[in-house]
């Protein structure tokens, strides 16, 4: 069974001003749970990073997996990647967190508990679907995305 996925380049606003990730999910309709892996840009501004402000992109990603995904979403996996194309890389093999958000009655708040993921991981959490390269995604982007 093929399960529903999106990528695509996702707006938001992070506390000093606008940003954009880039966003890759898959839902598995069975346990109503996404899986949504951001991917830091080297084109975002170097103050906006996902990881400090990670509440406010989950809560500007929500409508969008909802939309594009399933209405009837009830959890949601958390993971900032960073790479080659990201504007602060570190030689090496791509890096992945899986983020941890409390939910308060106002919406997200940054949790403690992030830990990192190999790729190996992720591609698991991603129901055996190994992550295209970044550059890849984007260049077979819509330009409307």
């Amino acid at each position: 069974m093929s399960l529903p996925q999106i990528a695509r380049i996702l707006h938001w606003q992070h506390r000093r001003g606008p940003a954009h990730t880039l966003l890759r999910a898959v839902y598995d309709p069975a346990t109503r749970q996404a899986v949504v892996v951001f991917s830091e840009l080297a084109s975002n501004p170097d103050d906006r990073g996902i990881t400090n402000d990670f509440a406010p992109l989950a809560e500007a990603a929500l409508p969008v997996l909802r939309k594009e995904l399933s209405p009837d979403l009830a959890s949601v996996l958390w993971i900032a990647h960073f790479g080659d194309f990201s504007y602060h890389y570190v030689p090496g093999p791509d890096s992945f967190t899986l983020i941890t958000l409390e939910v308060t009655e106002h919406g997200y708040r940054d949790g403690e508990n992030d830990r990192k993921l190999t790729a190996d991981e992720v591609t698991r959490l991603f129901h055996g679907l190994p992550l295209a390269p970044v550059p890849e995604v984007l260049a077979g982007l819509e330009p409307s995305t």
